[in-house]
């Protein structure tokens, strides 16, 4: 999950209470969201879908609410449904840093570990959910999809640390290091796809922490 600003004010076509999901009503969740579904971060999905954060159970100020319309990719939505009520508000709170997001290293990886930091009940229920999204092998649909999504993460980690390596290595010349710590920076912006896991394999670097994490809005 990543930090969401959301833009004000509300859409125009949500005043008519008709539609929740207008065009305008996409279009500006595409910006706040960068693209990309709020909870496995990737970017651009074939299937998305306008998510009720709180599920508006038929009440219309819920349904219609600006502040309770989120982008989710239509798996994430599936897996989430009703089961998940009390979670991390991504745009009201900073979240990445709340569940540590471990991925595999090969891009075959059986699990991801998903790591609550607090344990408070908002905390613990959104690291479930997390846990369901990236390792949930119930129904072969499941196992497959969470298999792709892990696939597509690890691609993203892998790219992440060969700039690492290019930036420790002693004969990388001062251009290449420049270069590939400037790679890394884009890695850790909230509009780069899985920036959270990106986040986490710095956080867990000794020097590039000092530097970077300041930079983890």
């Amino acid at each position: 999950m990543f930090n969401v600003i959301r833009k004000m004010p509300a859409p125009n076509s949500l005043l008519a209470q008709k539609k929740y999901d207008s065009d305008d009503v996409h279009s500006a969740l595409q910006e706040c969201f960068h693209e990309k579904c709020y909870l496995c971060e990737t970017k651009k999905p074939l299937d998305i879908n306008i998510e009720h954060f709180d599920p508006h159970m038929g009440n219309v100020n819920k349904k219609f609410s600006w502040h309770n319309l989120y982008l989710v990719c239509s798996r994430c939505n599936n897996i989430k449904l009703t089961k998940y009520t009390n979670l991390l508000d991504c745009c009201s709170i900073s979240v990445w840093d709340r569940v540590k997001l471990t991925p595999g290293f090969s891009p075959k990886s059986k699990e991801f570990i998903i790591t609550p930091q607090y344990f408070d009940n908002k905390t613990l229920e959104t690291a479930q959910l997390l846990n369901d999204i990236y390792n949930n092998d119930n129904t072969i649909n499941k196992r497959l999809t969470a298999r792709s999504l892990r696939a597509k993460v690890v691609e993203t980690t892998h790219k992440l640390t060969q700039y690492m390596i290019i930036y420790y290595d002693d004969d990388s010349t001062d251009e290449e290091k420049e270069n590939a710590f400037n790679k890394i920076k884009i890695m850790i912006k909230k509009s780069y796809p899985y920036s959270a896991f990106c986040r986490w394999i710095i956080k867990d670097d000794e020097e590039l922490d000092k530097l970077l994490t300041p930079l983890m809005d």
